[in-house]
């Protein structure tokens, strides 16, 4: 059976679900569980039982199927990753080639969400300079070698990015990445002074 937060993550790719992936079964992890149940001719209880259990992982085995990813029923980074991509491509991409958010262990990990590299297009036209990737893609190896990483970055779903904007002041760039924050299509954005130097964060949900 899936535990809490595979719950969450498949109810969350759905549409069901809008809150954290916490491993905590709160109304609202009850309430989409309810939704689920009664779109799916299942007794509406809102209890995680066998036959939910079967159905939602049936569902997004399906979903995974027609995405061509690993049908596992569990609606990791991969497929999240892959539906995401499939709305977009890397036609759309003006400034980027995948290759520059490659993990930098060598690893050949660079599957990049495209919804986060088209902000950065967006980024590279608005400063009109060019936009450098100094983090993009992170094996978990590589995660954890990385100076204030923590161990659910968004970099290892492939869904964050470093950057840094050439002749561009980083208060600018973090002032612009914000701008996304405000509207919904980022998720979190930041820098500092100790080990980030001229560097801003920016991820998406």
């Amino acid at each position: 059976m899936l535990n809490i937060k595979q719950r969450q993550m498949n109810l969350r790719f759905l549409g069901y679900y809008g809150g954290a992936i916490d491993g905590i079964a709160g109304n609202g992890t009850i309430g989409a569980i309810e939704e689920f149940q009664r779109n799916y001719g299942l007794v509406v209880d809102g209890i995680y039982g066998a036959k939910t259990d079967v159905k939602l992982i049936e569902v997004i085995k399906s979903e995974q199927i027609k995405l061509g990813v690993v049908a596992d029923g569990i609606a990791g980074p991969n497929t999240v990753n892959a539906r995401d991509n499939k709305q977009l491509s890397w036609n759309d991409i003006k400034h980027f080639k995948q290759s520059e958010f490659a993990c930098k262990c060598g690893c050949g990990f660079a599957d990049i969400n495209l919804n986060l590299v088209k902000i950065l297009d967006e980024i590279r036209d608005y400063f009109g300079q060019p936009v450098i990737v100094t983090s993009g893609c992170r094996c978990k190896k590589h995660n954890t070698r990385v100076s204030g990483s923590v161990s659910n970055s968004r970099h290892i779903s492939g869904k964050a990015s470093d950057i840094k904007v050439a002749n561009v002041d980083k208060a600018r760039v973090l002032a612009k990445c914000k701008e996304y924050v405000a509207s919904g299509r980022a998720r979190y954005t930041y820098t500092n002074n100790t080990n980030m130097r001229n560097v801003v964060h920016i991820d998406i949900k």
